[in-house]
């Protein structure tokens, strides 16, 4: 089984001008974390804390 969990509210899933919601900024955000994801799958990890392009804890993942 493989479980992530990843909570994005948070300023770095936000427009960083006005702080609102926006769909694509998430999406970018989401998409830079999967990808650490999957290096990190690749290396044979089992398990790995998600951080957010500001340095923030967000989430976790698990096989």
């Amino acid at each position: 089984m493989f479980t992530l969990e990843i909570k994005t509210e948070n300023a770095a899933f936000k427009d960083p001008f006005t702080g609102e919601e926006d769909n694509i900024v998430e999406a970018t955000e989401i998409r830079s974390i999967l990808a650490k994801v999957s290096l990190a799958l690749e290396n044979g990890d089992m398990s790995g804390i998600l951080m957010d392009h500001n340095g923030n804890r967000v989430g976790q993942w698990r096989r």
